[in-house]
């Protein structure tokens, strides 16, 4: 047995959730797959360009961007253990229509194209997994459109904070710069929301990390019209 399938078997007889996802897998595809390791930002998949590979996240976080003619990005998402990537423009061959980065170091299943189509033809557990997880994706990207629309930029802040924070210490570890990613907006709007929502007392501001000092005041900003 190669190396790179002693790997993959390996990870296979460990983690649940990608043994799920490949245990019908033909053994003549199964032995196709790479499995890559990279450091902090090195897997990278730009805007625009075709990528001739199926991967899959085995571990650590990817970074999903729009990014703009200027190179503004706009974080759409993170993906992590058990996501995919490339399967909406493998069929066609066609550029990206995102910037993949990962955060961190990542541990990554890549399958070449010719591989991955003959693979959906013969395995159905992967054709219904592939169903699902889509349907979840496109009703969170749902959600986040109407968000974006129907909330101001003061309700999403609050919004995401009491989202993502830490329940037992009530903080949030994210710079200003990251947030206004997240928020497709200017770092300037964003720090000016916070320091309102600083200066009312609601939280306190830290390099990289901001903390909840009355999460009921954020609430009730969500609830306002």
């Amino acid at each position: 047995m190669d190396q790179n399938l002693e790997k993959l078997v390996e990870l296979l007889e460990k983690d649940r959730e990608i043994f799920q996802m490949l245990r019908q897998c033909p053994y003549e595809i199964l032995r196709r797959f790479e499995v890559k390791d990279y450091e902090a930002d090195q897997f990278v998949l730009n805007q625009g360009e075709i990528h001739n590979r199926f991967y899959i996240i085995a571990s650590g976080y990817v970074d999903i961007y729009v990014e703009s003619a200027h190179g503004k990005r706009y974080l759409l998402c993170t993906y992590m253990k058990g996501d995919y990537i490339g399967e909406l423009e493998i069929f066609k061959q066609t550029g990206y229509i995102s910037r993949i980065q990962s955060r961190g170091k990542v541990r990554i299943l890549e399958l070449d194209r010719t591989f991955f189509l003959q693979w959906i033809r013969t395995d159905k557990n992967f054709n219904e997994y592939m169903i699902r997880t889509l349907c979840d994706n496109s009703y969170r990207m749902c959600l986040n459109m109407g968000e974006n629309t129907l909330y101001t930029l003061k309700q999403r802040i609050c919004q995401y904070l009491l989202r993502n924070m830490e329940m037992d210490a009530k903080f949030v570890m994210i710079s200003s710069e990251v947030l206004s990613q997240q928020m497709a907006v200017t770092t300037r709007s964003v720090n000016r929301v916070l320091k309102q929502l600083r200066e009312q007392g609601f939280i306190e501001l830290e390099k990289g990390k901001i903390s909840i000092c009355d999460q009921q005041a954020l609430e009730d900003i969500l609830r306002k019209d």
